[in-house]
């Protein structure tokens, strides 16, 4: 079993937002990381594990976008931090880190869209 198939039991929901298809995995409670995932299986179960005194919730954004984040033009990105706002909305997060895989650019457009909410990682 996949550390995925696992978390769709019992924290998985799929979700709309802005006419993209997103999964978004929720587990844990107290302060809360955002982990963008852009490659079925790319987080195992090993990885949760590791966050047991925070919240995590994963976006996988694969159906989305069908493709790596590090591969979006700078207007995907913005229409991807746009997103991300949104589910931070929904989700009524106050203060959150956000786990990227290396792409600065997001990572600044998330920094304007959330603010004060956007702590460092």
């Amino acid at each position: 079993m996949s550390c995925y198939d696992e978390l769709e039991v019992d924290y998985g929901v799929n979700i709309i937002v802005n006419d993209r298809h997103y999964n978004i995995y929720d587990k844990g409670e107290g302060e809360c990381e955002i982990i963008l995932v852009d490659q079925p299986q790319s987080i195992t179960h090993e990885d949760f594990n590791n966050f047991k005194s925070k919240r995590v919730i994963v976006i996988d954004v694969t159906f989305a976008w069908n493709s790596k984040i590090s591969e979006l033009s700078s207007c995907n990105l913005y229409e991807l931090a746009k997103d991300i706002h949104l589910i931070a909305d929904i989700y009524w997060i106050d203060s959150l880190t956000i786990g990227l895989s290396k792409n600065d650019m997001l990572y600044q457009i998330l920094k304007s869209k959330l603010r004060s909410r956007l702590k460092m990682n």
